[in-house]
């Protein structure tokens, strides 16, 4: 061992390359006789089906590069604040800074903010030029653009310089609510709205918890951000992405990496150059339990995973009982601690872009990318992302995934475990605690109706009865 040189003496040349037809000869024997890409193909449920394994010689077929598509390794912490009062908001702010969060997502009720001295009571003692600040749908008017700016002028800060977002979505809003803005008002907030501040999302986890595919969850986010280019061009410089991340692993994380490849093409035929828009995402809420609830943490660590991986600038674990009580200081904490652990202590923040040059997440990458421009087309062809919401195109495809989502389960096709497998003694009986989408504030501006598509939980509609 002394001896051992390892430049001139440790190879591998006694062991010669194997082909794939080598590789399918002996998986074919293994499954006696059977072909491995009929009985092995995993069939997600999220429109994209992948082999077991995949060569270099795959690469090959693919019409890009597989370079990174983020240079960056780092991601954002930003815990939800939320159906609180103003004074209890700033202190659970404070509290969740001081314990590891370095993001916050203010989602209060529209009447709790009714001034420039209550925003300014929410963000008491907080220095949010350090920190990435996000703001709900109700806070996200051109209003409260202009006290923020207010008091950045008070405290000296350049707007410019500041991790500020805005989350109003005209779109997503109105699959829960059936009211979509007439695209002139939708026009005209956006031209109202500061530059200086990320004010427009493309919020795409609506769409997600309500029942969408992978493949129309990206497709959707192309179609509904070249609406709003569309409507104003400027908008881009204050355009954002909010996505939900699911319990597919390797998809999830490959759905990140081919919209960020697809929305640069898009951008590219706008000439529109140097620029980054910040990809958010959040743990979903429809596939997670009350009746073994402390299962949520292991759905949530493994989804928080993906997005990591797959290259979100900012991410929100929502605590493991949200959707059916209100969240505890333990809840609130272990949801933090899982995105703490993922980057202290599982260096997941140390590598740009890990799935580079994988064959088998290439692969992935490239099939959620062909087969969601071809939908994005589809959408264009139908007038846009507007229209097909008017006309409830993205409605029936949204229903369509979520009938068949709903009925894998039903059928033990897919496990959800505490759920439709290996229950525990006590089933308790799942409510679905969401926001009364009824009493949504609009603010100002016409609308149209549209059709809805209400939240899914699996749990709730397995206990259904006749289920």
């Amino acid at each position: 061992m002394e001896n051992l040189n390892f430049k001139d003496d440790l190879h591998f040349n006694e062991f010669p390359p194997i082909s794939l037809e080598e590789w399918e000869e002996v998986i074919e024997s293994d499954l006696k006789g059977k072909n491995y890409k009929d009985v092995l193909e995993w069939k997600s449920g999220e429109g994209v089906e992948a082999l077991p394994f995949y060569r270099e010689q795959n690469l090959k077929d693919l019409k890009r590069a597989t370079d990174p598509v983020r240079t960056s390794t780092s991601w954002t912490i930003v815990e939800p604040i939320e159906n609180t009062d103003v004074e209890s908001a700033n202190k659970l702010a404070l509290h969740a800074l001081e314990n590891g969060a370095s993001g916050l997502y203010f989602d209060l009720q529209a009447n709790q903010i009714s001034s420039q001295s209550e925003l300014e009571q929410l963000l008491k003692d907080i220095q949010f030029e350090f920190i990435t600040l996000k703001f709900g749908p109700s806070l996200s008017t051109p209003k409260t653009v202009k006290w923020l700016e207010a008091i950045c002028e008070e405290r000296d800060l350049s707007k410019t310089k500041l991790d500020i977002h805005f989350t109003f979505d005209p779109f997503s809003s109105a699959i829960l609510t059936g009211k979509l803005f007439e695209r002139e008002a939708i026009k005209d907030i956006i031209n109202e709205a500061d530059y200086a501040f990320n004010f427009t999302v493309i919020d795409i986890s609506n769409y997600a918890d309500s029942g969408a595919n992978i493949i129309q969850q990206t497709a959707f986010a192309l179609a509904a951000g070249n609406e709003i280019l569309g409507l104003n061009e400027k908008s881009i410089h204050q355009l954002y992405f909010n996505f939900s991340s699911g319990p597919n692993y390797f998809p999830e994380l490959a759905k990140f990496r081919a919209f960020k490849l697809m929305w640069a093409q898009v951008l590219k035929e706008y000439e529109i150059e140097n620029v980054s828009n910040p990809i958010h995402a959040e743990t979903p809420f429809w596939n997670k339990s009350k009746t073994d609830a402390h299962n949520n943490m292991l759905r949530s660590t493994t989804e928080a995973m993906a997005a990591a991986l797959g290259g979100c600038k900012s991410i929100t674990v929502h605590p493991y009982n949200k959707h059916f009580d209100d969240p505890s200081g333990f809840s609130s904490r272990i949801a933090r601690n899982i995105q703490l652990i993922l980057q202290e202590e599982s260096y997941l923040d140390k590598v740009a872009d890990p799935g580079a040059g994988s064959y088998y997440i290439e692969v992935l990458t490239n099939k959620i990318a062909e087969k969601s421009w071809e939908l994005f087309q589809e959408i264009e062809s139908r007038g846009g992302f507007y229209d097909c919401l008017k006309s409830g195109f993205i409605q029936n495809e949204i229903n369509t995934s979520r009938k068949e989502k709903v009925a894998a389960y039903k059928e033990n096709k897919k496990v959800l475990v505490g759920v439709n497998k290996y229950q525990p003694d006590e089933i308790q009986n799942s409510k679905f605690k969401i926001q009364n989408f009824d009493d949504f504030e609009f603010g100002a501006g016409s609308f149209v109706e549209v059709e809805k598509v209400p939240p899914l939980n699996i749990e709730v509609e397995l206990q259904k009865e006749g289920a």
